[in-house]
């Protein structure tokens, strides 16, 4: 079974946040409030102080970089104008006297090649600017040196600490002294330190910050000489009545006068007080009686906020979760306590969870099947329901009843197993085959692995079964059958079980099983490979007679077969042996079958053998007294023998038709295919029934489309044909038949009509049926086979029969052949063909 992960010493659940710890209490008013003045003036001063000191940076940079723009736009003309008058050395007294400025760190000028032409430091003329002040030439700087020489236009940019400018001003220059055209660009560069200009406005800010200061420090001091004389001692005796208000003391009372503020603070708690004591008595008396009925419910009960926590837990739910106080779930998020994991202990996010729908949704749940998980980490199957709450139209929470359904779980899965079994088991009609499926059946829901015995008619025991849940495994349990133990067979469990008819369980098949005697190293490690540590054998009765012994054993660590899968191994042994008792009685009804039909055929031969001969006798009678004279007493025995053949014909076509069901049952009905003209044999047969049909006043009318030849047995199709006029001449007596001929596409169509009492729609196709008649016997004579008989030899053709009529009517039946036979014949006699016309031909003795 799944557990949960345990939680830590500390006591809180993995993977969740610790409790904060409470936070400090504050100080009282007297010294909190003006301290919270200080702290805010010290805040305030900060804050002006950081704001105000960035104001006067932002300021500084702004006057120097307008100063240094205005200085360097004249110093720029004025060194352009000395370049072309070729005055090198005043363009370098020139750039020099930038140095007389305090904040100007250095000043140069340098050509595209980099070399100082002019510094405020003679040294450094004729030197490589890059190697003088690399922090002027940085990539960035470099990119504005270039633009500035390209686009001519100066820039002045503060450093990235704020602590200076560096400017770049484009100065042109001719080629050489000898041309004053300018073709040349120069790059004035200048630093200048902010340090001093800015800590000299910081020092300024910090004056007027101190002195802002100052004043709330002032202030706050005042306030709290007034609290401390005036509202203390007033708020003291609020507070102490507060207090003994809040350990139910409802006789305190502040008795404060006065008509302050503070004052009608006071009355007002000696009028809660009145109030809370009665309202509080009211609210005990029905907390106890609905905590009374929460906790007398068998269906557990929570609460829980918005937050997912839980804020009511009723007994039922707290031992139902194996929680000895209900007081422990108080406070704790409800899906991590007991819903975190599905049944497989994968993870159940909070987004997915369905009792948090109600939280979020608003909208009530309910889910048959799902798992919640005890404080042991084991799991509880329940059915819940969950509604959320609202108060004064808002959602406050929600609150979530279950039941425990781990008994009708079992219950249900017990039934579904069952009806599987007796679904599976009701398919097989084989002794053996039954008790392989109920060997895996049984296969995990009772054990890991089973095998079963069973006694033959010799009184030996073999083994017919044996399955194991792991396949790996397989193979051990074939190879236990050829280890067995040194004491005795390996099969002891079932053996003992097959010899009493009773069941073994728990220790005692245990203890069978593993029963080696001194020696059985190999039996043993065998049942430690397959996994044994308890079993249980149960014996397969029919009719009282124990033909089977079923061994279930399981390997899971502490389980032990009880009440109920003892029961359940019954019911499925019951299932087992009812199912060997089907398949049994299966086979003796198909062979009590076999035995009928051999039966009917052989009366049926048995009855043809003296009505030949007796048929014979009549004939010749008959010829003796043909020619004798009127007037002779023959004239009276004619007719009587006459009448003695009719019923011997009928005696004979019933003993036919008895044979020809006995055929058809067995499927040994053989049709011999030549080649008939239908057309010409309705015309035969017509006018071989000319004689009962005029007796019968049924004139016989004959109509075709020419001649229709196909390969049919002309005997069998006689019999067909013979078999439906003779109907009609019985059924429609004193009104015309009629007989039609047709072929199309490959079929032949013969049709017969009468005129006589119709049949019922709910009996066209029960005629059909063997013995089945749509008249009272009484009216009409016959066995009701004719049409059954008919049936199966039309669709042993290939071909098919039905009938369409109305009560009144008269009937019209319709017999459709195939020309050629869908199966070819082979040599002289073709094999009989399946009478349903639904499989191949079948071929018989």
């Amino acid at each position: 079974m799944m557990k949960r992960p345990r939680r830590s010493s500390t006591g809180e659940r993995p993977g969740h946040l610790p409790r904060l710890p409470p936070l400090p209490p504050l100080p009282p008013l007297r010294i909190s409030i003006p301290l919270v003045l200080l702290l805010f003036a010290a805040t305030l001063g900060i804050l002006d102080l950081r704001q105000n000191s960035s104001l006067a940076s932002r300021r500084v940079e702004e006057d120097s970089i307008h100063e240094l723009s205005r200085l360097l736009n004249e110093k720029q003309e004025h060194l352009e104008l000395l370049l072309r008058l070729s005055e090198l050395e005043r363009v370098r007294e020139s750039v020099a006297s930038l140095g007389s400025d305090t904040h100007v760190k250095s000043a140069l000028i340098f050509d595209d090649a980099g070399k100082v032409l002019a510094s405020t430091r003679r040294a450094e003329i004729g030197k490589q600017a890059r190697e003088l002040y690399p922090e002027l030439f940085t990539r960035e700087a470099k990119q504005r040196a270039h633009q500035t020489r390209e686009n001519l236009i100066p820039s002045i940019q503060v450093t990235p600490d704020r602590q200076a400018l560096v400017a770049w001003f484009p100065v042109m220059s001719p080629p050489s002294p000898k041309h004053l055209t300018p073709s040349a660009v120069w790059v004035l560069t200048v630093e200048r330190d902010l340090t001093s200009l800015k800590a000299r406005a910081h020092n300024q800010v910090r004056m007027t910050v101190v002195q802002r200061s100052g004043l709330l420090a002032v202030l706050a001091g005042m306030l709290w000489l007034f609290f401390h004389f005036a509202l203390t001692r007033r708020v003291d005796r609020l507070v102490t009545t507060a207090r003994r208000f809040a350990v139910r003391d409802w006789e305190a009372r502040s008795e404060l006068s006065g008509s302050d503020e503070l004052a009608l603070v006071g009355r007002a708690f000696d009028e809660m007080g009145e109030q809370l004591r009665a309202t509080l008595t009211q609210l005990e008396e029905s907390e106890s009686q609905v905590r009374l009925l929460l906790d007398s419910a068998a269906e557990g009960i929570f609460g829980l906020d918005l937050d997912g926590r839980t804020t009511l837990v009723n007994r039922s739910a707290a031992q139902m979760l194996g929680y000895s106080d209900a007081q422990e779930l108080l406070g704790l998020n409800a899906h991590e306590t007991w819903h975190y994991a599905h049944a497989d202990g994968s993870a159940y996010p909070e987004s997915e969870c369905p009792i948090l729908q109600a939280l979020r949704i608003d909208a009530k749940n309910h889910v048959e099947r799902d798992f919640l998980w005890r404080k042991d980490g084991t799991r509880l199957a329940v059915e819940y329901w969950s509604y959320p709450i609202h108060q004064r139209g808002q959602r406050i929470g929600a609150v979530a009843t279950f039941v425990d359904i781990t008994a009708r779980q079992r219950a249900e899965d017990a039934q579904r197993f069952l009806i599987d079994v007796s679904t599976q088991l009701a398919e097989l009609l084989d002794e053996k085959s039954t008790l392989e499926r109920v060997a895996r059946l049984a296969i995990p829901q009772l054990g890991q692995w089973c095998v079963i015995d069973m006694v033959d008619d010799e009184g030996l025991i073999h083994r017919v079964a044996e399955v194991h849940q792991d396949p790996a495994r397989q193979e051990l349990l074939r190879e236990l059958a050829k280890h067995p133990p040194p004491s005795g067979n390996t099969l002891q469990p079932t053996a003992h079980v097959l010899s009493t008819g009773r069941p073994i369980l728990g220790d005692e098949a245990t203890q069978a099983l593993l029963h080696t005697g001194k020696s059985g190293a190999a039996y043993t490690e065998l049942l430690q490979r397959l996994g044994t540590r308890t079993a249980i054998a149960l014996p397969v009765t029919v009719r009282g007679q124990t033909l089977a012994a079923l061994l279930l054993v399981s390997d899971t660590p502490g389980f032990q077969y009880g009440p109920l899968e003892l029961e359940l191994a019954e019911e499925l042994a019951r299932r087992a042996s009812v199912a060997m008792d089907n398949a049994r009685l299966y086979h003796q009804s198909l062979e009590a079958v076999r035995l009928r039909e051999d039966f009917l055929s052989v009366a049926s031969h048995e009855l043809n053998t003296p009505l030949t001969p007796l048929r014979l006798h009549l004939q010749t009678i008959r010829r003796a007294l043909a020619p004798s004279h009127e007037g002779d007493s023959s004239t009276l025995l004619l007719p009587k023998v006459d009448k003695a053949l009719g019923q011997v014909k009928r005696l004979s076509q019933l003993v036919n038709d008895l044979l020809d069901v006995s055929r058809l049952s067995a499927g040994r009905l053989h049709l011999q295919l030549e080649e008939v003209d239908l057309e010409a044999l309705t015309r035969e047969l017509a006018e071989r029934f000319s004689e009962q049909a005029t007796a019968a006043g049924c004139p016989l009318l004959v109509t075709s489309e020419g001649p229709t030849v196909g390969h049919w047995d002309r005997t069998r199709l006689e019999q067909i044909l013979t078999n439906l006029i003779t109907n009609a001449l019985k059924y429609g007596v004193g009104k015309p038949v009629e007989f039609h001929v047709a072929s199309s596409e490959g079929r032949a169509r013969w049709s017969i009509r009468d005129h006589g009492i119709g049949i019922a729609a709910k009996d066209l196709e029960r005629i059909f049926g063997r013995f089945e008649r749509a008249v009272s016997t009484r009216q009409y004579g016959g066995l009701g086979l004719g049409l059954y008989i008919s049936r199966a030899i039309v669709r042993a053709l290939g071909g098919d029969i039905h009938v369409e009529s109305q009560p009144g009517t008269g009937a019209l039946f319709t017999v459709e052949l195939p020309l050629e036979p869908a199966w070819d014949a082979q040599g002289p006699e073709t094999p009989s063909r399946d009478m349903t016309g639904r499989g191949p031909p079948m071929s018989g003795p």
